[in-house]
């Protein structure tokens, strides 16, 4: 499994794309979020977006989802899926909001020479096939909002999305090989549904995760990181690539 780091900042940090992570397996690419400018991104870090199978989404807040139009929009103005299927994931209330976006587009966003398929996925949910395996776990925000553990060829990595603190995230987590974990938020301003840094630093550490980064990171929470001591731990970086 090797995944790519699209976009590691909060939807308000200039210096880092929001938020948007690939993951790929053999041939195919899993996308975790699809913030604005990373349909972009993704060309740019040499992933063919035909190659993408499924995409799933944490929540529907723009800078998570900022991009699902363009990729729709490419899917049938330029080329199809490489299996001529492309299934979309989310929270309840998802498939709802994808009819909305696809109505708002239309027919620009309606898919052309191939299959989509739009799945509501719950606290508890799983889904599995052609050798990978996810699980969601409901966390803490303003919206209804997800966590997903993907796990292939015994790897595991764990997508935080934006969360409050939640004792049931760690557990999610354990000893999980790579934890994406948001800091959305500074300790001087905290925000209901995001971690301060140290609410994160504690939450990795609870995990056991192998290895753990820092991402959705706001301005704030990027210039108390600096301060801290992050041990073992490391912030996330547009463009960055891990192998599992």
């Amino acid at each position: 499994m090797e995944v790519t780091i699209l976009g590691s900042g909060s939807a308000f940090n200039g210096a880092r794309g929001p938020a948007g992570y690939a993951a790929r397996l053999g041939r195919r690419v899993l996308l975790f979020d699809l913030g604005f400018g990373n349909a972009r991104r993704l060309a740019r870090a040499g992933l063919d977006p035909r190659a993408v199978s499924d995409a799933f989404f944490t929540h529907r807040h723009p800078d998570h989802v900022g991009d699902l139009a363009a990729l729709l929009f490419f899917l049938r103005c330029e080329a199809k899926p490489a299996g001529g299927r492309l299934r979309l994931w989310g929270p309840p209330g998802f498939p709802a909001f994808v009819r909305r976006l696809r109505a708002a587009h239309a027919p620009w966003c309606e898919p052309k020479g191939y299959a989509l398929e739009v799945g509501e996925l719950r606290d508890g949910s799983a889904v599995e096939r052609d050798g990978w395996r996810l699980r969601a776990l409901a966390v803490p925000h303003p919206t209804p909002a997800l966590a997903y553990r993907l796990t292939y060829k015994r790897k595991a990595l764990v997508y935080s999305g934006d969360t409050g603190f939640c004792p049931a995230l760690a557990d999610f987590a354990a000893e999980a090989d790579l934890l994406l974990l948001e800091c959305g938020c500074g300790a001087r301003r905290p925000q209901p549904g995001h971690l301060t840094p140290r609410l994160a630093l504690a939450t990795l550490a609870a995990s056991h995760c192998r290895r753990g980064l820092l991402t959705h990171v706001s301005r704030e929470a990027e210039s108390e990181l600096g301060r801290l001591r992050l041990g073992r731990f490391t912030v996330a970086r547009d463009g960055q690539r891990l192998s599992l």
